[in-house]
């Protein structure tokens, strides 16, 4: 009896001591590539192997760090607990068809925005097109603009100010139309020294585009085209664009997405023969006419893909918008979708997150502070989810898809890395998945701040310590 104790003790010694030599090997590898790197680098790490619960290596686990998009993985999370997995944004159209007469409308037209980020012009007209094939001709009523689901504040509390122009930054409101963005394409000239073709959408837009961007030959330093705020309803384009390059598409935000919407339905209602006789209104719609046309977005799998795979800001800010609107009952607001993100993950993952972070959807904040301990628990609890082959399939793939599709490309890494990105200035994050070389699902999060020169370089880093995690199991 004793024998067999002896021999109990002695393997379950020798599988620690194993455990154990792995954990400092991983150690020494990583603090090899750490040690390398160079620099001074203010750097957050925890690494769990997925199965057996253990802290394979941590290194300022439990230091605040600035999250960037890494803040999306709470957002998809809470979303997917909260949502119906049908769960679709609906943009409607309201009218009493029983008061057309000899194709003239003597009624008000209401259109209902609940915060869409998938909605296009497309859609809009086709919203217009059901009022034409009512049989209207003529408006006597009012064209009257429910967006009072959000409320009008456009940007997080701590989202910088530069973002404002671009469509990463772009205004989230309830009215989104084409992400709130304005959309110019640039193609080389045939011959270089000739201005860039510059190609622009069917409908109007209520910015201008100037274009000084001029074609080189593809033996020309590298070519970069900035666009930059010159006037107030007019972006200007400079630089250059080889001979051999692709058709660029160059997208900025919108100031006023109602500005915008009341341009835009001026041009549909022309484009259908729909007479109006009343300038448009914004207002909260009290009694309800018929339902005549409704247009939705795509469910909200869909949703959570794109905005994970390619950091979609808008669609993380609506979602999170849209959930405060639920939990609060009242007009959505970022503190309001603070809280409900809180309550959600508190209440479905029994996850502890401080009051003082999780300030938007996107990650696009300042004020928002992670932890790459908090990160990796979120992951793992994840990972024993229903939703979580949506989650991780919906993660950006190393080498294959998203933010991470010209990062780790080669056959050691490719399709092995299933993680979020995030960049901000002085910012860059990557937390997610691993599967090992020996199939082993490993948990991480590496969280990178306090930096002045371009994110590459820290992103590499990232990809280095990801390929030492798959080699090393």
């Amino acid at each position: 009896m004793k024998k067999i104790f002896f021999v109990f003790i002695f393997v379950a010694i020798s599988a620690f001591s194993l455990i154990m030599i792995k954990q400092q090997t991983l150690t020494a590898k990583i603090n090899h590539v750490l040690n390398n790197f160079g620099d001074t680098v203010n750097i957050g790490i925890q690494i769990k192997d997925q199965k057996t619960g253990e802290i394979l290596y941590s290194k300022n686990a439990n230091h605040y760090f600035i999250p960037a998009s890494n803040e999306k993985l709470f957002t998809a999370a809470a979303a997917l607990e909260s949502l119906n997995k049908d769960f679709t944004f609906q943009t409607q159209l309201f009218l009493d068809t029983h008061k057309i007469q000899n194709g003239i409308l003597n009624d008000t037209v209401y259109l209902r925005f609940s915060g869409d980020p998938s909605l296009t012009v497309d859609q809009l007209d086709h919203l217009i097109q059901a009022i034409a094939k009512a049989g209207v001709r003529k408006i006597m009523g009012s064209i009257v603009i429910d967006d009072s689901l959000f409320d009008q504040m456009n940007q997080s509390p701590g989202a910088s100010w530069d973002d404002q122009d671009y469509c990463w930054g772009a205004p989230i409101n309830s009215i989104i139309i084409e992400h709130n963005c304005v959309k110019a394409i640039l193609s080389p000239a045939i011959k270089s020294n000739e201005p860039a073709i510059l190609s622009l959408p069917n409908y109007p837009q209520s910015y201008l585009f100037i274009n000084n961007v001029i074609t080189r030959t593809p033996n020309s330093t590298e070519c970069e085209i900035k666009t930059k705020l010159t006037n107030t309803k007019q972006y200007t384009m400079n630089g250059c664009l080889l001979t051999t390059a692709k058709p660029k598409t160059i997208q900025m935000a919108v100031d006023n997405p109602r500005s915008m919407l009341q341009e835009l339905l001026i041009y549909l209602f022309n484009k259908n023969k729909i007479t109006i006789f009343h300038p448009i209104e914004f207002k909260k719609m009290q009694a309800l006419p018929p339902l005549l046309a409704s247009e939705n977005s795509p469910p909200l799998f869909n949703l959570v893909t794109t905005m994970l795979k390619e950091s979609d800001n808008m669609i993380a800010n609506s979602l999170f918008k849209t959930m405060g609107l639920l939990y609060a009952k009242d007009l959505s607001s970022f503190q309001n979708g603070t809280d409900a993100v809180h309550h959600i993950l508190s209440q479905s993952l029994h996850l502890t997150i401080p009051d003082t972070t999780l300030i938007d959807g996107s990650g696009a904040s300042h004020y928002n502070f992670l932890t790459p301990e908090q990160i990796v628990t979120l992951l793992d609890k994840i990972y024993s989810s229903p939703y979580s082959a949506i989650f991780i399939n919906a993660l950006p793939i190393s080498g294959i898809d998203g933010t991470l599709k010209n990062r780790m490309t080669d056959a050691h890494t490719a399709g092995k890395v299933f993680a979020k990105t995030g960049t901000l200035t002085s910012a860059s994050t990557l937390s997610g998945y691993i599967t090992t070389r020996k199939n082993k699902t490993i948990v991480f999060s590496i969280m990178i701040n306090g930096f002045v020169d371009l994110p590459k370089k820290y992103q590499d880093l990232e990809d280095k310590l990801c390929e030492t995690i798959i080699k090393n199991e």
